[in-house]
C-alpha cells in the first residue's frame, strides 16, 4: 500500500475552526482534506435563528478572511453580531466554495473511527516513532459505503454540538429518557419560527440554566404573549438567585441583555413562566393517550411531578471521543478535554470565555504525535470557548505541524 506524502493533513469538521485550519494549512503548503458528516457549518445552522453574543470581527479567522477577501468577498459590519445562519451562509459556505477548497471539503463524509496504520493503541506508547505510521480514517458516505483514507497529520475540529448531555441527575439518563429521547428536544428550537406550531398554546418544560435554556425560555415567554395557553416550567439544578450571576456588567451587550431578561423571568416577572430552582430530573413518562409527559423531579429534596406537552433539554454538550479511542489521547477525567489544556484552563482559573487565555500548541499536544484536538472540542464539556480562541489555536498548531511535514513557515495573513 502506498505511503501518503508527509504533508498530508486530514481535518474532521467543516465548521469555523475546521475551515480556518484548512485555509491556514493551504497557506503553509499542506495537502489538506476536510471531512464533514453533514453540511458545511452544520452546527451553526442547527441554531441558525439565534444571534451570537460576539461580533463578526471575532467570528471569522484571519486565514479564511484573507482568502475570501482575495476572491472579492465583502466582510460584514465588524461590530454586528451574526446569527448562526448568517455565519454559515455569509462566511463558512463561501469559504468552502473557493476554488482552492472545492474538492478538499467533503460533506456528508462521516469519519467513523481513526487509528494508525500498522499500529495499535498500545503500541509504542508515547514514542515519536508512531509518527511513521500514518493515520488511518474509516470514512462513511450517505449510502453507508465505507473507505479508508490516510494522512500523516490529523486535526479533530468536530465540536460538541452534536452530542447533547442527558437530563438526569448525575449526568446520566433519567428513567425513561433513553426510550423517549427521540421525541424530546435537546437543541435550540426555533420556537418563534419553524417550531412555533409545536410549542404555541402548549406547556413546555425546559431543563437547564445556561445560555441555551435562557434563550429558549425567553423565546417561549415571547410566544406566550400572542399564543394563548403557552406556558413554561423552567427547571434548573442551581438556585434561582444564582442565575446569570457575574454577568451584570458583561461587555457583550447581547449576552448581558439575555441574562437580564432570564433573571426577570426566573424571579416571576411573567406569569407564563414558572421557575423551579434546586431541582433534578428523576424520570420521564409519556401518556400515549393524552400525548403528555409526566416529569418526575426532586426539588429541594422533595418529590414533585410536572405534566407538560413538550420537553426541551438544555444541559450542555460533550465531545464524541469514540472517534479517536484508538489513538493515544490523555483525557481529563473531569472535562474529557485533552489533559494538558484542561490543566492549564484550571490553573488559569478560567471562567468566562472573554477572560480565558488562548494556549499554544505545546499545551494542545497529546501523546499521539501529529494529532491535535482544536475548537470547542478541545475544551471538552466546558462551555467557555470562543471562536477567536480557536483561530489562535489553529495558527499555532498549523505552524507546529509544518516542520514535521517538511514545509517552510508561511507568512501571517494580513
Amino acid at each position: 500500500m502506498a505511503v501518503p506524502a508527509r504533508n498530508t493533513l486530514a481535518i474532521i469538521g467543516a465548521g469555523p475552526i475546521g475551515l480556518e485550519a484548512a485555509a491556514a494549512a493551504l497557506d503553509h503548503g499542506f495537502d489538506v482534506h476536510v471531512f464533514e458528516r453533514g453540511e458545511v457549518g452544520a452546527h451553526p445552522l442547527g441554531w441558525g435563528h439565534v444571534r451570537m453574543f460576539t461580533p463578526w470581527r471575532m467570528n471569522v479567522g484571519p486565514h479564511g478572511s484573507a482568502r475570501l477577501k482575495a476572491a472579492g468577498w465583502t466582510a460584514p459590519e465588524p461590530d454586528a453580531c451574526p446569527t448562526g445562519l448568517e455565519l454559515a451562509e455569509r462566511a463558512l459556505q463561501p469559504l468552502a466554495r473557493l476554488p482552492e477548497l472545492v474538492g478538499r471539503v467533503h460533506t456528508h463524509a462521516q469519519v467513523v473511527h481513526v487509528g494508525r496504520r500498522g499500529a495499535l493503541k498500545g503500541d509504542l506508547p508515547g514514542s515519536p516513532e508512531r509518527r511513521e505510521h500514518p493515520f488511518r480514517l474509516l470514512v462513511r458516505d450517505p449510502g453507508g459505503r465505507e473507505s479508508f483514507l490516510h494522512a500523516f497529520s490529523l486535526i479533530d475540529a468536530s465540536g460538541v454540538y452534536g452530542q447533547p448531555n442527558w437530563a438526569g441527575d448525575g449526568g446520566i439518563p433519567a428513567r425513561g429518557e433513553i426510550y423517549l429521547a427521540p421525541q424530546l428536544a435537546y437543541r435550540l428550537e426555533d420556537v418563534l419560527g419553524a417550531a412555533r406550531p409545536r410549542y404555541a398554546g402548549r406547556r413546555t418544560l425546559v431543563i437547564g440554566a445556561g445560555a441555551s435554556a435562557a434563550t429558549t425560555v425567553t423565546a417561549l415567554a415571547k410566544l406566550a404573549t400572542d399564543a394563548l395557553g403557552t406556558s413554561v416550567v423552567w427547571v434548573m439544578r442551581g438556585s434561582l438567585a444564582a442565575l446569570g450571576a457575574g454577568l451584570e456588567d458583561d461587555p457583550l451587550p447581547e449576552r448581558r441583555a439575555l441574562a437580564d431578561a432570564a433573571r426577570l423571568l426566573a424571579q416571576g416577572a411573567d406569569p407564563s413562566v414558572a421557575a423551579i430552582g434546586g431541582a433534578v430530573v428523576e424520570g420521564f413518562e409519556f401518556n400515549s393517550a393524552t400525548h403528555r409527559y409526566r416529569v418526575n423531579l426532586l426539588a429541594g429534596g422533595q418529590p414533585r411531578v410536572e405534566e407538560v406537552d413538550e420537553v426541551i433539554v438544555h444541559t450542555g454538550f460533550g465531545p464524541d471521543n469514540a472517534i479517536t479511542r484508538e489513538l493515544q489521547v490523555h483525557e481529563c477525567y473531569a472535562t474529557r478535554a485533552p489533559m494538558k489544556l484542561a490543566t492549564a484552563l484550571l490553573g488559569a482559573a478560567a471562567g468566562d470565555c472573554l477572560s480565558t487565555p488562548a494556549f499554544g500548541a505545546d499545551v494542545l499536544t497529546n501523546p499521539e504525535p501529529g494529532f491535535f484536538i482544536l475548537g470547542h472540542k478541545s475544551y471538552g464539556r466546558s462551555p467557555h470557548f470562543l471562536l477567536e480562541t480557536g483561530f489562535k489555536q489553529v495558527a499555532d498548531v498549523i505552524a507546529t505541524l509544518a516542520p514535521a511535514a517538511g514545509l517552510e513557515p508561511a507568512a501571517s495573513p494580513p
